[in-house]
């Protein structure tokens, strides 16, 4: 039998200054020359400080390990990209009640990695719950066995997206590499069957990514699903930053995405904060929210010079914000949807989460939701 192959984990040095000002602005990611950043940092110190947070969801990546190696997603280029782990507990309690007086109203259980390889995702989302938080995942599924289901439930979580990229075997399978169809499809179902049992509250997202691998299922996936569950949603892939190349880079037109301003503040397994989840090897690193106060990167330097950049369209400041598919319009990306009635240049604008309008920095008006959405 040949051995199996080990798994290289990549090891930072670890030491007291790694969120220190100077490593955070000269660990490649800004593009400046020493004298331009100095005057330019000293011109943002003016600001007005932030004191709540820009965005009332706050997202925890409590690992980001994964069970599946889907075809669109990099995980080949993480391997070796940064250090894996799952969240520790109580650093992620003693940042709830932090992000909890800042304003936070949802925390999302996700980053990149699969949620449900954490043992404690119902730990969490039990405290987030106990805090009057609502609580939302995205999963692929896979782990969905009618004890954690139950678990889940009970615990409180207000919201579940799954992803289920396949209508057949064949097509699921080549696509979300790793695991099986038959067996992803009987957890979800019986998720959503031990829910009406139990008359639990959480809502049931079931979420598409159309490629050439799976689009003659693309009809059969949405027949199947909208008498379901509460909401269903088809997309076209997008570039996951640098990850892949679904998306179009011509570097006209390029506006905001928003998430500098608007965003949701995106803290990772180790409690290091970055940008949004586009940045799935951690290459825009604005601080660590286990080690430092929210508001203090909220409001620190390297935030304010990422915020400048997105208000003065100067993405170069970033090139990693700068090749993003998300500075593009990109209406063409949404394929179909029934959770909301916005046109699709619209709905491109707001979070996937929790239909925040990231442009305009504003929440959607309950009235645009659909009643299917609404249910629960």
């Amino acid at each position: 039998m040949l051995a199996s192959a080990k798994r290289i984990i990549p090891i930072r040095a670890v030491d007291e200054n790694r969120y220190s000002l100077d490593r955070l602005l000269r660990d490649g990611s800004v593009d400046l020359q020493a004298p331009e950043l100095q005057g330019l940092l000293r011109e943002l110190e003016a600001e007005p400080e932030v004191t709540t947070l820009l965005h009332p969801e706050v997202r925890y990546e409590v690992t980001d390990n994964c069970n599946a190696s889907c075809i669109m997603c990099p995980r080949d280029k993480h391997e070796h990209g940064r250090e894996h782990g799952i969240m520790d507990q109580a650093l992620y309690e003693k940042s709830i009640d932090e992000v909890a007086a800042l304003g936070a109203k949802q925390i999302v259980l996700t980053g990149f990695g699969e949620p449900m390889l954490d043992k404690r995702l119902e730990d969490k989302v039990a405290y987030a719950t106990s805090k009057g938080l609502g609580t939302y995942f995205i999963t692929n599924g896979s782990a969905l066995t009618a004890r954690r289901s139950r678990k889940l439930m009970e615990s409180g979580l207000s919201e579940m997206r799954v992803s289920f990229y396949g209508m057949r075997p064949e097509t699921y399978n080549a696509v979300m590499q790793g695991l099986d169809f038959n067996r992803t499809l009987k957890g979800v179902l019986e998720f959503l069957r031990l829910r009406d049992e139990m008359n639990a509250k959480t809502r049931v997202q079931i979420s598409y990514l159309e490629l050439p691998e799976n689009k003659s299922d693309t009809d059969a996936f949405r027949e199947f699903w909208v008498p379901k569950v509460n909401a269903v949603e088809i997309w076209k892939p997008h570039n996951f930053g640098d990850g892949r190349d679904y998306r179009n880079r011509v570097p006209d037109q390029k506006t905001s995405c928003g998430r500098p301003e608007n965003g949701p503040l995106q803290i990772q397994w180790n409690g290091e904060v970055i940008p949004c989840c586009y940045d799935y090897n951690n290459q825009i690193i604005l601080g660590n929210a286990f080690q430092d106060g929210v508001l203090s990167i909220l409001n620190g330097p390297k935030y304010r010079l990422l915020r400048h950049a997105h208000r003065q369209k100067q993405f170069g400041m970033f090139p990693y914000c700068d090749q993003c598919d998300q500075l593009l319009p990109h209406a063409d990306a949404l394929v179909y949807t029934n959770r909301h009635n916005l046109p699709p240049e619209e709905a491109v604008k707001l979070s996937n989460t929790d239909l925040f309008n990231l442009a305009e920095g504003k929440q959607l008006e309950t009235e645009r939701l659909s009643e299917q959405y609404r249910a629960r």
